[in-house]
């Protein structure tokens, strides 16, 4: 059978019936035709009927067509993430949508009419089976991830009317556990310090990148893009440092902490340097870490994130209370917060002398 169009017929109709999708109404269109069942050449008439309307469908979505996927979900991201809080955000999605276009490539899709449930499904499987830059597969919920940007498009195209459903809501695919991240000893922390002092030991402060981002999330548990900034975020007369941690619904959340005293002097340094910021990140700043922490097969169970990790752990056992935690690392959720202390029966033993009963 032709492509967009599809013959059939009716118990009940005498007719011969066609499906198609309608460049005018766009939309699929169940009709029947003037030639009958029991007339010896209405099936090939029907037929032939059925493939002009595949051939009015096929030239309204070609190239240089509106609902053409590839003319209008790339520049549709573009305007909805739009300005600077997004600018993170929208180069995640545009990276994304080059893996997604490839798989519709790859499977002859190019109109959201034609997603299906199926394809979205097969896309969680072939995306899961492409390699990361390290080498590894991308994850699951890698995938999933990139599955709602499908989502964002196909919902845009449904308003546009270019389709009539959006087959990425509800899948029921649950994502794998997150992988737990290990707190840093003191043993780890002096080793990831030598080996950083040999690698940037000899160049200027103000190029010591992997340092000073390793000292400011040792001691302030912040992220890795958030180690970057401008040097007036510092006040060096109140002693206090500016974050910029990533909010709700792209607004970027900042707060205000008094610099830890063991940072303050490679601030100091950093100051005296003239440096504009405090580390200036390259371009692949993950492959840059995982690599480091690969190198040696003592932190090969470690990456950067393990900073948050161990700053919040050590705060919780030093007995902090949760809300000053909270704020010091910059985290809204007390059920996110919480995921990262990994507190060990050895850190308990308060809760038994409390529990002392006459």
């Amino acid at each position: 059978m032709p492509k967009d169009a599809t013959l059939y017929s009716r118990a009940r109709s005498p007719y011969w019936w066609i499906v198609y999708w309608s460049p005018k109404k766009r939309e699929r269109v169940w009709k029947a035709t003037p030639f009958r069942k029991d007339d010896p050449t209405g099936r090939k008439k029907a037929h032939l009927l059925a493939v002009d309307k595949s051939q009015e469908a096929a030239a309204f979505k070609g190239p240089g067509k509106a609902e053409f996927y590839a003319t209008w979900a790339e520049d549709f991201l573009r305007l909805k993430y739009n300005g600077p809080n997004h600018a993170k955000t929208l180069k995640r999605y545009i990276g994304a949508w080059g893996w997604i276009s490839t798989y519709f490539d790859e499977i002859d899709l190019h109109h959201p009419m034609a997603l299906t449930y199926n394809h979205v499904i097969g896309f969680v499987a072939w995306r899961s089976s492409q390699a990361r830059h390290c080498g590894k597969l991308v994850t699951k919920n890698t995938a999933l991830c990139d599955v709602k940007i499908i989502s964002i498009v196909q919902r845009e195209a449904v308003r546009r009317g270019y389709a009539q459903g959006n087959p990425c809501m509800q899948l029921g695919i649950e994502k794998d556990p997150a992988k737990e991240k290990a707190e840093m000893t003191d043993a780890d922390i002096a080793l990831i310090r030598q080996l950083l002092a040999e690698r940037e030991g000899s160049l200027p402060v103000t190029e010591q990148w992997m340092t000073t981002g390793f000292e400011i999330a040792i001691h302030h548990g912040c992220r890795e893009t958030e180690t970057s900034m401008p040097m007036s975020h510092i006040d060096f007369i109140s002693g206090t440092i500016r974050f910029t941690a990533k909010g709700r619904n792209g607004q970027p959340k900042i707060y205000t902490n008094k610099v830890h005293p063991n940072l303050l002097p490679r601030l100091q340094a950093l100051k005296a340097a003239g440096a504009t910021m405090t580390c200036v990140l390259p371009a692949m700043v993950a492959k840059e870490w995982h690599f480091f922490f690969k190198s040696r097969k003592e932190l090969s169970h470690l990456c950067f994130h393990c900073t948050r990790v161990s700053v919040i752990t050590r705060l919780a056992r030093a007995g902090v209370p949760i809300q000053q935690a909270m704020r010091y690392v910059g985290h809204a959720s007390q059920t996110v917060h919480k995921i990262y202390q990994k507190l060990k029966a050895e850190d308990l033993s308060a809760c038994s002398a409390a529990l002392t009963f006459l």
